[in-house]
């Protein structure tokens, strides 16, 4: 089965169910930068045994800002994978009701990209940081998920 190209584009990554399910939503995606907000739940909370964001909700907002940074450079015939995401939990994450993230690229070739993101919290302090690798790869066909 042949599969279209992505586009990588901020509707693309809001129609992505791993964005959705998490409660994320992609803001912008374009030219290296992309932003993302997540509307912060009881379910995203326990970091430390506080209200702050938990950690592994982090790490995963950080895999996504990144990959739509290095997506919004890559054409549609190209696909991405993560190949390291290295976090720095600088401080707890305390946020209301909104979380706002922020991924750039930082460095592309033909087949690896370097990106960097951080996500801060009500009064705007950098709590977490994270530089990751990216792959990028010739599209695929979609595996087989029998």
């Amino acid at each position: 089965m042949e599969t279209q190209p992505v586009r990588w584009t901020l509707e693309h990554w809001n129609r992505q169910l791993y964005v959705g399910w998490a409660g994320a939503r992609m803001v912008l995606a374009e030219k290296g930068i992309s932003r993302i907000e997540l509307r912060v739940a009881d379910h995203h909370r326990g970091g430390a045994g506080t209200p702050a964001v938990n950690g592994a909700i982090l790490a995963y907002l950080h895999d996504i800002v990144q990959g739509a940074a290095v997506g919004s450079l890559v054409s549609p015939d190209r696909s991405i994978a993560t190949l390291s995401l290295n976090i720095l939990y600088l401080s707890l994450t305390a946020v209301d009701d909104v979380l706002f993230g922020e991924g750039r690229v930082i460095r592309r070739g033909s087949a690896v990209a370097f990106a960097e993101s951080e996500f801060r919290s009500k009064k705007g302090e950098v709590c977490c940081k994270a530089a990751g690798t990216f792959r990028i790869l010739r599209a695929r066909p979609e595996p087989c998920m029998d």
